[in-house]
């Protein structure tokens, strides 16, 4: 069983200290990030998903703390990214494919299906220059899931979505929890999203409170 630990991790820009003395282990399941914004969410997400190095502490992936082994099975969906505009989102998503040391064929097909479900299909062979927003946003959606991801990272993905489309990136996201992955999210749906998960963590002031724990036969 997949396990993620932080140890006394804490993260600072300059003498803005943004996290301080974070202790967590993640098991397999959904678990909801909630607090004010500015509160350290997105910080917090970005060490896990090895975009940043903690100032202190450190974080175990299987008990180990190389970043390599967490890469090969993250999906991380960051709320703001620079896409190549020049690409279009087929080649965009094969390109992150290949980073991964994935299939490309199989990936291809997965790519293909995940679209298919979010509304995205009709639009993969356009360059990523023509996409609104919303679209932008299903896109870092679909290439974090692919390769069945047993980390997932997902920084506000339903935003900028329609509440239809919204619902069925949540189901895409329970579903990928249900299959065994850690999932650490934040989202405006956390309401909507709390009956299926595992514990629901109030980040605030840089600190995490105690996890509100769900049992796991409460998950639907």
């Amino acid at each position: 069983m997949a396990s993620l630990e932080l140890k006394g991790v804490g993260k600072a820009y300059g003498r803005k200290r943004v996290l301080q003395d974070i202790s967590l282990t993640f098991e397999p399941g959904l678990t909801l990030l909630v607090g004010p914004s500015g509160a350290g969410k997105s910080t917090l997400l970005r060490l896990i998903a090895t975009a940043e190095r903690p100032n202190k502490g450190s974080i175990l992936w299987n008990g180990s703390g190389g970043r390599g082994a967490l890469r090969k099975t993250l999906g991380y969906a960051p709320q703001a990214v620079d896409l190549p505009e020049d690409l279009t989102a087929r080649e965009f998503a094969m390109h992150i494919a290949a980073l991964k040391g994935l299939n490309l064929g199989q990936a291809d097909k997965q790519f293909g299906a995940i679209t298919d479900a979010i509304g995205l299909h009709a639009d993969i062979n356009n360059r990523i220059a023509s996409f609104s927003g919303g679209m932008r946003r299903r896109l870092i959606f679909a290439q974090a899931m692919l390769g069945e991801p047993q980390l997932l990272a997902l920084d506000e993905p339903t935003a900028e979505l329609d509440g239809e489309t919204a619902r069925k990136l949540g189901a895409l996201i329970v579903g990928r929890a249900k299959a065994g992955a850690i999932v650490v999210m934040t989202t405006h749906l956390a309401d909507e999203l709390a009956p299926s998960a595992r514990a629901v963590l109030r980040v605030e002031n840089g600190q995490v409170a105690p996890p509100v724990a769900r049992a796991p036969e409460s998950v639907t």
